[in-house]
């Protein structure tokens, strides 16, 4: 069920940065577990066929050793401890650890292969067999099969003394595969299950290490939560902060910094507005009630009424405009704007006000571009000229004048009114003083045109003009950066 207090639910995240750091950290480990696994597991096996191949051609030396020539005849003796280990009928077998058996054949031939002695069934070797370069003899180690069991089996040219003169026998030693398979599969499962119990550990220690490593994060979180919705301050960095927290609680201290200043805003201009459109209100009610008790005749209070609203709405609109100034000083698109088409547009905006107390407008433009927020500069303009065109008498003349400066481009809009007696100009910029306390006005433009003069980087200078040593009018100049 979503909130009732218009505030965002829980969120739910797309992923787990614990299982993600998990993953991320194990599963590279595991990989290289599992290649180390292989890669053991054959460098044991090789080790092990190594060993048993040595067994082998051991026996086969053995065997060799024991044939003799004997009335004519080549004979094989085999003691009975021997017997053990080989049977020439498959009937022996070897007892091996924990009940593995492992039985070796044996079959001694003439070089055509005509049997000699051992396993008959066992089928003769018949290729050719150079030295080896590990045993230093003439010997042949191969796989084969005995029906359908694999066997491996050490072939070895021996040389012997006959009646003839020497003679070559081949001495075969064979051991059935699977029990070499069984030893390799004893060996894998030795590794995988060490390897498996240090990936468990490893998954432990790496789960418990993410937890410590994540509980700041949690720690912060509920610091978040815990804090009072209209507590904006900043959030402190104690020691124990990581060093990777502190760009979140950065990007955290600059949200709540805009966040405190949209609420100083709001605030302000709720105070603001409460302070001037109070008194507008009481007076639109009172004049209303005038012409509707016939107090006043109903076309005059219309008047009356109507003015009233035109004040109230300069007000309202003022105010906003100077919120606006306040909440964001690059408010709107940041551009180059010709300020004499500028001007213009703001002059032909107010000549209907001009023409209607017969005023007489003078421009003196200077070509020159400014790069900034080209609304504030031309609320700036509407407000100082339209200050001028209100105190400049009927049948007066006000104006523009431009003019490009070192390291700056100045416009100043000057009027013939009675100017602004000079101890109120130290509070000009003040909001609700205003520079006339005899005429009917917010207060306002001044300050709004002084806080947005300053948000394009420049100043609002303004200062009553002299003739003859008397004041001849008042002249308020904008100066912007020429490089803005």
């Amino acid at each position: 069920m979503p909130p009732t207090d218009g505030s965002a639910g829980p969120l739910e995240g797309g992923f787990s940065l614990r299982h993600r750091l998990l993953l991320g950290l194990c599963l590279p480990v595991a990989i290289f577990m599992l290649v180390d696994a292989w890669a053991s597991y054959h460098a044991a096996l090789g080790t092990a066929q190594r060993a048993f191949d040595r067994l082998l051609v051991t026996s086969a030396h053995a065997l060799a050793d024991m044939i003799h020539l004997e009335q004519g005849q080549l004979q094989i003796s085999l003691p009975h401890a021997a017997l053990e280990l080989y049977d020439s009928d498959h009937g022996g077998e070897r007892q091996q650890d924990q009940g593995t058996r492992s039985r070796m054949i044996y079959r001694v031939s003439y070089l055509d292969g005509a049997y000699l002695a051992g396993d008959s069934a066992l089928e003769p070797y018949r290729g050719v067999a150079a030295v080896h370069p590990r045993y230093g003899a003439r010997l042949a180690l191969y796989d084969t099969l005995q029906g359908t069991e694999p066997l491996r089996i050490a072939a070895l040219w021996q040389p012997v003394e006959t009646e003839d003169g020497l003679r070559y026998v081949v001495v075969q030693v064979g051991e059935p595969s699977a029990y070499r398979d069984r030893i390799a599969q004893g060996i894998l499962w030795q590794t995988l299950g060490r390897q498996a119990l240090l990936l468990v550990v490893l998954l432990v220690l790496v789960w418990a290490a993410i937890t410590v490593a994540l509980r700041p994060l949690r720690v912060f979180a509920r610091g978040l939560e815990a804090r009072p919705a209209t507590h904006l301050d900043p959030l402190v960095v104690v020691p124990q902060t990581p060093r990777e927290l502190l760009p979140l609680v950065n990007a955290f201290n600059r949200l709540l910094g805009l966040a405190g200043r949209a609420q100083a805003l709001q605030q302000r201009f709720v105070a603001d507005a409460s302070h001037q459109l109070r008194t507008p209100l009481a007076v639109l009610q009172l004049q209303a009630h005038a012409g509707l008790c016939g107090d006043v005749p109903a076309h005059e209070a219309l008047q009356q009424v109507a003015a009233t609203t035109r004040r109230t709405s300069r007000v309202v609109q003022q105010l906003l405009t100077w919120n606006r100034a306040r909440a964001d000083v690059s408010a709107g698109q940041i551009e180059t704007v010709d300020l004499v088409a500028l001007a213009e547009e703001v002059a032909v905006e107010l000549s209907p006000l001009i023409s209607a107390r017969h005023q007489d407008f003078q421009f003196d433009p200077a070509p020159c571009r400014w790069t900034g927020p080209a609304w504030m500069v031309r609320e700036i303009l509407v407000n100082l000229l339209h200050n001028a065109l209100h105190y400049t008498p009927e049948g007066g003349a006000l104006g523009i004048r431009m003019a490009v400066e070192p390291g700056s481009v100045a416009l100043t809009v000057q009027d013939d009114g009675p100017g602004i007696a000079e101890p109120l100009l130290q509070n000009l910029y003040v909001p609700f003083v205003g520079g006339d306390p005899h005429h009917q006005g917010t207060g306002l433009g001044l300050a709004i045109c002084h806080e947005m003069a300053q948000a394009c980087g420049g100043r609002l200078e303004v200062e009553n003009r002299l003739h003859a040593g008397r004041v001849a009018g008042l002249n308020a100049t904008l100066r912007l950066p020429a490089n803005a």
